[in-house]
């Protein structure tokens, strides 16, 4: 969608859009800040905080893993050229953790219980965040081509190669998922799985669960990012579109090893707070499982598209998201473990098994 010229305002229709869901997101923080019986200056401080260090952190994030760009063509203008776009999600969470520590520390309260206090708004955030970059940009959030995803050109007798097969189902007749939620339209008008769809729809999974979980101070941030991060690893591979990959590897996307260092750093943190006589059982217990599954999830990363592995090149691209689900819901079990120990109270017991 083009900007709206008004005279000398440029007004961005993505921005735009983001307000009310900035601004509801705010409230809902307030609202919990209220509930937890923090101060009342609390929700003003971080709101003032938080708004420009989110938008500086994710222009910052995005620009760090285009460092090769800026090097190269770009220069470091591009650094101040947010008009163009490019922005990092995980720079905008770290902004916001970043915000509640600064008012913590004016305020004299735990930055972890303001945290806490602004997670579910943040979830809800990106939920809106997600939809509306879906709807309003053609190359955002969008999956594979359904003509190439249900192609049965790999049926010819002739031609036949499974390598080729990305669907375990050969449809003749996709029509019925050629519309929203399903998909959405990219540039050539072909229409291409609606990723961003299950992405809002994981956002509020994650809003749900930690709404209803009671833990100790910092307890609900630290859930929030084993689920998001659990849950964005496999639906991240499965974008095709504009995707943000790491610096001089074009290969390796930068979502997936952000979203495993959050994992592993939470881990770590959770550890911290064990007593030292369970620490060394329970990081070689949580370890022994977080690392096999994060080679699956590699290994489905190479087979499902890009069909790089040998053994395994036959298997549709279905078929390895849903190893790679599997995978990440096996870390997420395994952090969750961790977490319990660690975080939940003792009446929390029914909510992270």
């Amino acid at each position: 969608m083009e900007p709206i010229k008004l005279g000398f305002l440029t007004i961005y229709p993505f921005g735009l859009l983001m307000i009310l869901p900035a601004l509801g997101a705010l409230l809902l923080a307030a609202r919990s800040m209220g509930k937890a019986g923090l101060k009342k200056e609390t929700a003003g401080w971080f709101a003032l905080l938080a708004v420009p260090l989110c938008f500086a952190l994710a222009r910052l994030g995005f620009c760090l893993f285009m460092i090769d760009e800026i090097l190269g063509n770009e220069g470091f203008g591009m650094i101040f050229r947010v008009n163009e776009g490019g922005f990092l999600l995980w720079g905008a969470l770290g902004g916001g953790m970043l915000a509640a520590w600064l008012t913590g520390k004016i305020t004299k309260q735990p930055g972890s219980r303001i945290m806490d206090s602004a997670v579910v708004g943040a979830c809800l955030l990106i939920v809106a965040g997600r939809i509306i970059c879906g709807l309003i940009f053609k190359e955002q959030g969008i999956g594979f081509p359904l003509s190439d995803w249900f192609s049965t050109d790999w049926l010819d007798p002739e031609e036949a190669e499974y390598a080729n097969r990305f669907s375990l189902f050969a449809l003749e007749d996709y029509s019925f998922f050629e519309r929203l939620p399903f998909a959405v339209q990219n540039f050539y008008d072909e229409w291409c799985w609606a990723i961003f769809v299950p992405e809002a729809l994981w956002a509020c999974m994650t809003a749900w669960i930690t709404s209803r979980c009671r833990a100790a101070a910092g307890g609900r941030t630290v859930l929030f990012v084993i689920l998001y991060s659990c849950g964005q690893i496999v639906l991240e591979a499965m974008l095709r579109g504009e995707v943000l990959h790491l610096p001089w590897l074009g290969f390796v996307r930068a979502n997936q090893v952000i979203c495993a260092a959050a994992l592993v750093t939470v881990i770590i943190l959770c550890l911290k707070r064990l007593a030292k006589e369970e620490r060394g059982r329970e990081a070689l217990r949580c370890f022994a499982q977080v690392i096999p599954a994060v080679l699956v999830v590699v290994a489905m990363e190479f087979a499902a598209f890009e069909k790089k592995i040998t053994l395994i090149q036959s298997w549709p691209a279905d078929v390895c998201h849903l190893l790679a689900g599997l995978a990440c819901l096996w870390m997420g079990l395994a952090a969750g473990r961790v977490w319990k120990r660690a975080y939940a109270l003792q009446d929390n017991d029914n909510l992270v098994k």
